[in-house]
């Protein structure tokens, strides 16, 4: 008789294990461990070969022999320990917000770079472009990345946990509001220290360059902290998206946005060489795509 579900269970507990911690080891995710103590699948020969390695018994035990939870430590029940499972989620979401707020800050960076650059060699170099195409490039493996590990993360944790902690949440919220009031009074600053200098230097393109590369740099680590703040904030908010059935989420407007205004800004450049003005692109979509996401967290709160 195969009593492989219950003595899985039982030996991992033994061996201090939580299903999540299990999983990483074996390199599987959480569910697929869930399923194995349900019944509802068996792992390949190999994994089943480390388990056994793992919980410090043999493959027939692990199969055949009938355990009981006698002698089973208390404190190692932790699959429901909402710290435990917080802890991971949070861990998660902080990686996440970085992978995608340094790519956005990349594509900004290399409009920066790139309009240094033609202060540097003048418009009519198209190798002034190649920082540019990098950054992209970089950012776009960001955001592929980013998202795929979400989605199986998201997977393995289909109904992710609420901070339990509320000092700990109250400190985050502190913290969102003067991140966010300083990027974006940093913004309002950038501007006007754009439109100064634009004003003392208008005549002097190369100085203009150099001036915008700095206004765009400032920009994009501005933009980037909105960004990470803003997936932070959702990691403690009970109404965020992640935690809504996927068939009723919007979609990605905010994604086609940006690769409109990225399009925009190569066809203003290689096609009429206007690197200069056609930067404006990224600046007018980051707008677009704030305006954006407060409309649909707006009909997401109605639902």
């Amino acid at each position: 008789m195969n009593h492989f579900p219950q003595n899985l269970s039982i030996l991992r507990r033994r061996a201090g294990y939580t299903q999540e911690s299990l999983a990483e080891v074996l390199g599987v995710s959480r569910q697929a461990v869930s399923k194995w103590e349900g019944g509802q699948g068996l792992p390949e020969a190999a994994t089943l070969l480390t388990l056994a390695d793992l919980l410090g018994c043999s493959l027939d035990a692990l199969m055949r022999e009938e355990l009981t939870e006698e002698a089973l430590p208390q404190q190692a029940e932790t699959e429901e320990d909402p710290y435990v499972l917080w802890e991971i989620f949070s861990q998660h979401m902080t990686r996440f917000a970085f992978t995608i707020a340094a790519g956005v800050a990349l594509i900004l960076g290399g409009v920066a770079v790139t309009t240094a650059l033609a202060g540097f060699f003048g418009d009519d170099s198209g190798l002034i472009a190649v920082p540019l195409l990098l950054c992209v490039a970089a950012a776009v493996f960001f955001f592929i990345y980013g998202g795929l590990d979400h989605d199986n993360f998201m997977e393995a944790y289909p109904n992710p946990p609420f901070c339990p902690d509320p000092e700990e949440e109250g400190r985050f919220r502190q913290v969102f509001r003067l991140g966010l009031a300083a990027a974006v009074c940093g913004i309002l600053v950038d501007v006007a220290l754009l439109v100064v200098a634009d004003t003392f230097f208008e005549k002097n393109e190369r100085v203009m360059c150099f001036i915008l590369a700095a206004f765009l740099a400032l920009l994009a680590l501005c933009i980037g902290a909105i960004v990470y703040l803003g997936i932070q904030y959702d990691t403690y908010d009970k109404k965020a998206d992640f935690r809504i059935d996927k068939r009723r989420r919007d979609p990605d407007v905010e994604g086609v946005i940006m690769l409109i205004a990225t399009g925009v800004f190569f066809l203003m450049g290689f096609v009429w060489n206007k690197w200069h003005p056609g930067w404006v692109a990224f600046p007018i979509g980051g707008i677009l795509c704030a305006i954006t996401g407060e409309v649909k967290k707006g009909r997401e709160d109605d639902r």
